[in-house]
């Protein structure tokens, strides 16, 4: 019964093609419950700044308990950012997205290859926030290839060509501690151990 509700307001709001039942929106979000991984990346590099991608598809950050932010407001501004980059972070810091709760996420490292599960931005459709899985290859401590760009709540990848990251160190980064689910029950109940902020 539960189903046929679903593909009925999936069909009432034009997703019928593209709508992946919305019974449980955070199934896919499973990154924080697994330990961190770091087999390929053995120093404290990736954590000391923020990824900017060279192709303009935003910027993330890497934190040591396993946390993601994704900011992607300020694409307009990619191209520009490695020209005049400490000018350009100042600007991140004026940004409504650096100091927001939404576009947080956790990643997991496995050899050279990271995976980042990312909640979208709150929004008004029947999973408020969709889970975007953003899966790349670490090319070394300051240089990221990013191939594929998944949405669960779409079933569609949004990566044609793959984006290159590449590493600004500042100390200038988002406070972790605002990620909306960290206050959730069901996050702290199954939040792995190795991610525990210490």
């Amino acid at each position: 019964m539960k189903t046929l509700f679903i593909i009925f307001i999936c069909t009432v709001i034009g997703l019928s093609s593209s709508c992946v039942s919305p019974i449980n929106c955070r199934k896919p979000f499973n990154l924080y419950k697994k330990p961190i991984i770091k087999s390929i990346v053995n120093n404290q590099a990736i954590y000391n700044g923020i990824f900017v991608s060279l192709n303009g598809e935003g910027a993330l950050y890497l934190y040591e308990n396993g946390l993601s932010k994704t900011i992607s407001s300020s694409v307009y501004r990619n191209q520009m950012f490695w020209l005049n980059p400490k000018v350009e972070v100042v600007k991140l810091l004026e940004d409504d997205d650096y100091f927001k709760k939404e576009v947080w996420g956790h990643y997991q490292i496995f050899k050279d290859t990271i995976i980042i599960q990312t909640f979208g931005l709150a929004n008004n459709q029947l999973c408020r926030r969709s889970i975007y899985e953003t899966e790349g290859v670490i090319l070394n401590d300051s240089t990221i290839k990013v191939f594929s760009d998944y949405s669960y709540w779409f079933d569609t990848e949004f990566i044609e060509e793959p984006n290159i990251y590449r590493l600004y160190k500042t100390e200038h980064k988002p406070d972790s501690t605002l990620a909306w689910f960290n206050k959730k029950r069901w996050y702290k109940k199954h939040l792995h151990e190795s991610r525990r902020i210490k």
